[in-house]
């Protein structure tokens, strides 16, 4: 017995099924404009300039310190070995503390980023990503 199967020619489609061909590039390439003049006006708020500004100065300020801190026991280690062997207390010296510091000095910094940019970068960035939204929809301007 031979079943007869009937092919239906469908409409091509693109890669998310939607419709293919011009309709699907106009609409796809408008939106891309779209996107690309919302960015446009991002790039030139002045907000968003002051909100690059603070996370670009938090961000300078905590690789500093942390670099500083680092290089310092790095070099202390290197060329200040007399300092760096003095006893503490039994085995602990100076070394010891110095390299625990380490972790100390990173906890502390990721505390003081954390709490700075909730502070001065995220109410900032809310609101500018709330007038994003309401000028162009909700999830429209995504990278």
């Amino acid at each position: 017995m031979v079943e007869h199967v009937e092919y239906m020619e469908a409409a091509p489609r693109g890669r998310s099924g939607g419709p293919a061909g011009p309709q699907r590039r106009s609409a796809s390439r408008a939106e891309e404009v779209d996107i690309a003049h919302a960015c446009e006006r991002l790039w030139i708020d002045p907000d968003f300039v002051r909100l690059r500004r603070r996370y670009a100065l938090l961000s300078g300020i905590l690789i500093t310190l942390f670099l500083s801190g680092y290089l310092t026991h790095l070099l202390l280690s290197a060329y200040a070995r007399d300092f760096m062997s003095i006893a503490l207390t039994g085995p602990v010296n100076v070394a010891l503390v110095s390299g625990l510091g380490q972790f100390l000095l990173v906890s502390v910094l990721t505390w003081a980023f954390g709490s700075c940019a909730r502070r001065w970068v995220d109410p900032l960035a809310d609101r500018v990503r709330s007038r994003m939204e309401a000028e162009h929809g909700t999830g429209a301007v995504r990278p």
